[in-house]
């Protein structure tokens, strides 16, 4: 009997997902296929190599249908699937519109970044965070002040997509299981903080109204307790002011 999925070496789940989405019509190519096994759950990060000929609702149906198919491996996995221009590397347009989009006020990040080549251009589209409590007219300020910048940046960017989400909805669909963007957050913020090796055994529950997070830290095991907890108090209200939804968070603190 075949191992489950998540029971598989991370190089070998990577080899599966890439052979099974070069498998699926209209990709013409998937690499930098990264892989993580936290638990019983997947993170699966990859980019597709798409035709230039074909529009955003295209390339988000198959998009779409790529999720399909790893979602068919692992039903709970985490998928961030970016897309390039076949036969074209765009990196450093990618890189470009993070860094730029990522910087303006307001922004708390963004993902899902697609790219693809129109009429002889590079067009970008992409899923901007922003805060639960910001009003509509704030967030489409936000979306401006980016696009304006990133066509001052590099005018050969023809279309600019920018879909907005909350932290509030991002939140829901983490509590309902449908995405695992508190987690990854959790992930990523902690790189901020350089006394923090690792965070681990990241469990999100309902609490009251609100929601209670609860993780493992490791730290340099020479590392005073004092330091420790000074930088796990900071790291909690890094992602308290991010998810104000967030009420409760309970850490551990371990030597690495």
């Amino acid at each position: 009997m075949p191992l489950p999925i998540v029971e598989r070496s991370e190089k070998e789940i990577a080899r599966i997902i890439k052979s099974k989405v070069e498998g699926i019509s209209d990709v013409k190519g998937c690499h930098q296929v990264a892989v993580r096994v936290t638990g019983k759950r997947l993170g699966v990060d990859l980019h597709l190599s798409i035709d230039t000929s074909l529009r955003f609702e295209e390339v988000h149906r198959i998009v779409s249908e790529v999720e399909r198919e790893i979602r068919r491996l692992a039903p709970r996995a985490r998928i961030t699937i970016q897309t390039d221009p076949y036969g074209h590397r765009r990196d450093d347009v990618r890189t470009l519109v993070k860094k730029t989009a990522e910087a303006v006020p307001g922004s708390r990040g963004i993902h899902n970044i697609h790219i693809q080549k129109i009429d002889g251009k590079m067009g970008v589209d992409f899923h901007l965070e922003v805060g639960a409590n910001m009003t509509v007219k704030q967030a489409d300020e936000i979306s401006d002040k980016i696009e304006k910048k990133l066509r001052a940046a590099n005018p050969d960017l023809s279309e600019i997509t920018i879909h907005i989400e909350s932290a509030s909805d991002i939140l829901s669909r983490e509590l309902e299981g449908g995405g695992t963007e508190l987690k990854w957050y959790i992930e990523h913020a902690a790189r901020r903080f350089p006394e923090i090796k690792k965070v681990h055994g990241i469990r999100v529950r309902k609490w009251g109204d609100g929601v209670h997070v609860v993780f493992r830290c490791h730290f340099d095991p020479e590392l005073s307790m004092a330091q420790a907890h000074e930088a796990s108090t900071k790291f909690e209200n890094a992602i308290k002011n991010a998810y104000p939804k967030v009420v409760r968070i309970d850490v551990r603190e371990e030597p690495a």
